[in-house]
C-alpha cells in the first residue's frame, strides 16, 4: 500500500491546482472519508427501546408495549435507510475520490467498513 504522501505525488489533478486549492482539497477528502461512527447513534437507541421494553412498567401496560414496538419498527426502518445511505455515501466518495486520487494509486481496504455494514444490519434484524 502506498503513503497518502505518494499518492498525492501520484495524482495529475491535485499537481494541476494552486497550493491553497490543493491543500483545501486534501482536507476535505479527509473531513468527508466515511467513518465507522455514521450508524452508532441509531444503533444506541436501539439499546433504549431495549432496555424500556425490559422494565416492568412497560410490560404491564399494554399501551407503551404497543408504543415500544411502534419505536422498534421505526428505528429499524431508520437503520435501514442509514444503510443504504451509507452505501450511497461511500459510492459518491469513492467517485469523488478517484477524480483527486486516479485509480490504482490508491488502494486502501475498505474491510472496516464493509464489517461495520455487516454488523449494523445483523444487529437491526437480530
Amino acid at each position: 500500500m502506498m503513503a497518502w504522501q505518494d499518492i498525492l505525488k501520484a495524482s495529475d489533478f491535485l499537481e494541476k491546482l494552486e497550493p491553497k486549492q490543493k491543500k483545501k482539497i486534501k482536507k476535505l477528502l479527509q473531513m468527508t472519508q466515511p467513518t465507522k461512527n455514521m450508524g452508532d447513534e441509531m444503533t444506541k437507541l436501539e439499546e433504549i427501546i431495549k432496555e424500556m421494553e425490559g422494565l416492568d412498567l412497560v410490560k404491564n401496560d399494554e399501551r407503551l408495549t404497543k408504543k415500544m414496538k411502534s419505536f422498534r419498527e421505526k428505528n429499524l426502518d431508520i437503520l435501514a435507510s442509514a444503510a443504504e445511505l451509507r452505501k450511497d455515501y461511500q459510492t459518491l466518495y469513492d467517485q469523488i475520490k478517484s477524480v483527486a486520487y486516479p485509480r490504482g494509486a490508491d488502494k486502501e481496504p475498505a474491510s472496516d467498513e464493509k464489517q461495520d455494514f455487516e454488523k449494523l444490519i445483523e444487529w437491526s434484524h437480530g
